[in-house]
């Protein structure tokens, strides 16, 4: 079963996930990505590569699940930057 910390931990990942999805819908939908910082999305992708690499060694879970796919959301971001920015 799991653990109430864990079920915090991915309620807490949900919501931060959940938050980048309008900004990925809306630049996927627009093809416009001017108003976006390259500097936050890179500086933000490589936060994450840290988070998910510390969660690995301490065996959390939540924290790397959660990380993986904010980080899934923030490379989408940087693609379309790259591609339409």
């Amino acid at each position: 079963m799991m653990q109430a910390i864990d079920l915090l931990g991915y309620s807490a990942g949900l919501i931060v996930v959940l938050s980048m999805l309008p900004q990925v819908w809306k630049s996927w939908k627009t093809k416009s990505t001017k108003d976006i910082s390259l500097g936050r999305y890179l500086s933000y992708s490589f936060g994450l590569v840290l988070w998910i690499a510390y969660a690995i060694i301490i065996g959390n879970g939540p924290v790397a699940t959660m990380n993986a796919l904010g980080l899934l959301l923030a490379l989408s971001i940087l693609w379309l930057k790259l591609r339409y920015g």
